[in-house]
């Protein structure tokens, strides 16, 4: 008898530890602390929280492969989502209760392997108009004379936001024209950076005078700078966020994992991600019924929202940044 006590007991202990195991979360967003922080008060499940810019995050998983540290994953673009789920790394067919908008709903791949949390947009220009009054209003008008030396983007290859931008370009223009494009653009002085935060740098320091950046952050960086304006020319490219469980996660790690997953697609969540980062990435565009936008959003007119096709995109990311490498760096 006192054998079985000691034997129930020691389980019991074995199972608390497994319960108490933190939850490990991948992401890549300026308010994922906050959204952790508010889903562990709220539950009381730990978190640790991994956080990396989206490129560096993209290629910590697949270095990882099919021993991942991660069970959830977090981060801006549904091309390297598809690619892994392609790769049996996401767990498929479970679906929260949610309430989708429009826009949600037509962002929900059909196997359910990753789901839409929010809608930027790739390619969005920000405009120092104190230098440059007559703003450009499409993309033919970057490879203009008047423009030479003063456009910047970032790098497809480090920044993940902006593959789909380049993405874009091609599917509308036709590969052959939309590389032509971007050799245009690098003939004419293109300036070419890592990442968002120091393209953005580069227009404040009057090194650029447009910058090619996504939707959010040009959102945020326009709040502090009263001569810039945001254009958003036709078309442009929506960039969702997604969030993904761990094919490998099971038993109580997997239902933590999804009740992570429904607080952030939660207005709880969403309210956590709205206030976690109000100077780039809150200043996306809701997929929930009931959650308004940031009063930003007022300041960005999408007329053509392109949509891209995940598996086709996806399967060519790599090829195209190596393409963009090549001709548009070098």
């Amino acid at each position: 008898m006192i054998r079985l006590v000691l034997l129930l007991l020691l389980a019991g202990l074995s199972l608390g530890t497994a319960r108490a195991r933190p939850l490990t979360v991948y992401a890549a967003f300026g308010y994922d602390r906050a959204v952790a922080q508010a889903f562990t008060q709220s539950t009381g499940i730990a978190v640790d929280l991994v956080h990396l810019s989206t490129g560096p995050l993209q290629a910590r998983v697949q270095a990882e492969g099919r021993r991942p540290q991660w069970d959830v994953l977090w981060f801006d673009g549904d091309m390297p989502m598809r690619n892994m789920a392609s790769q049996h790394l996401l767990a498929c067919g479970w679906m929260p209760k949610v309430s989708y908008d429009a826009a949600g709903r037509a962002l929900l791949p059909a196997d359910r392997c990753y789901l839409p949390v929010g809608l930027t947009y790739a390619g969005t220009l920000l405009v120092n108009t104190q230098r440059l009054p007559d703003a450009p209003r499409t993309w033919a008008g970057l490879a203009r004379a008047g423009l030479r030396g003063k456009v910047g983007m970032n790098n497809p290859a480090i920044s993940g936001p902006t593959f789909p931008f380049v993405a874009g370009i091609l599917q509308q223009d036709g590969m052959r024209a939309g590389q032509a494009w971007f050799e245009a653009l690098k003939a004419n002085g293109l300036k070419v950076y890592p990442t968002n935060s120091v393209t953005l740098r580069a227009l404040q320091y009057g090194q650029i005078d447009v910058a090619v950046v996504q939707s959010s952050a040009a959102l945020g960086f326009a709040q502090r700078e009263p001569d810039l304006r945001i254009v958003a020319p036709d078309p442009v490219a929506e960039l969702p966020s997604d969030i993904a469980i761990g094919a490998q996660v099971r038993g109580a790690e997997l239902q933590q994992a999804r009740r992570f997953v429904e607080f952030v697609l939660s207005p709880a969540g969403q309210r956590a991600m709205q206030h976690g980062d109000p100077s780039a990435d809150s200043n996306y565009q809701p997929l929930i019924r009931g959650v308004a936008p940031l009063p930003a959003l007022a300041r960005l007119h999408v007329r053509d929202a392109q949509r891209l096709d995940p598996t086709r995109w996806g399967a060519r990311e790599a090829s195209v940044d190596l393409w963009f490498s090549s001709h548009v760096l070098h």
